[in-house]
């Protein structure tokens, strides 16, 4: 089994980017309740780190692949999902933008239109992007003229 920092490198060697040109990354093993159970990577509000998930389906599958880095279309997609969440850290991006820079990294790196990764990427933003977005609770002031 590879260790998760050797799959990390897997997705770095294939960006062509070093540990030190990301944001830091930390591995979890479990997806908190408030993010997408089905995130393989997340960032936080005022945290400048990249958490990924260590158990998720493309992550777990380059782990336990026979020979390191073999699952291409995996590494493909750890790579994509780097980019896509340090979009939304070093731009501030919405979802849509985001989604957009995992797009053109994926055919960047030979996985475009119709490719498995690219395919998956795209349900995942159609579905995000059709999600309502939630507007702020509202706080109401009660005085006691009322």
């Amino acid at each position: 089994m590879w260790t998760a920092e050797a799959v990390l490198a897997c997705a770095l060697t294939l960006l062509g980017r070093s540990v030190g040109s990301f944001p830091p990354i930390e591995f979890v093993a479990r997806v908190p309740a408030d993010v997408s159970a089905a995130a393989e990577a997340y960032v936080r509000i005022n945290d400048r780190r990249i958490f990924l998930v260590t158990t998720s389906r493309h992550f777990t599958s380059l782990q336990l692949a026979r020979d390191r880095c073999s699952d291409l279309m995996a590494v493909r997609k750890l790579a994509s999902v780097l980019i896509h969440e340090e979009t939304h850290l070093q731009q501030g991006a919405d979802e849509a933008t985001a989604y957009n820079a995992q797009l053109t990294a994926l055919t960047a790196m030979g996985a475009g239109i119709g490719s498995p990764p690219y395919m998956e990427v795209l349900r995942a933003m159609r579905h995000t992007l059709a999600k309502p977005k939630r507007r702020p609770e509202r706080i109401v002031v009660l005085s006691g003229n009322n």
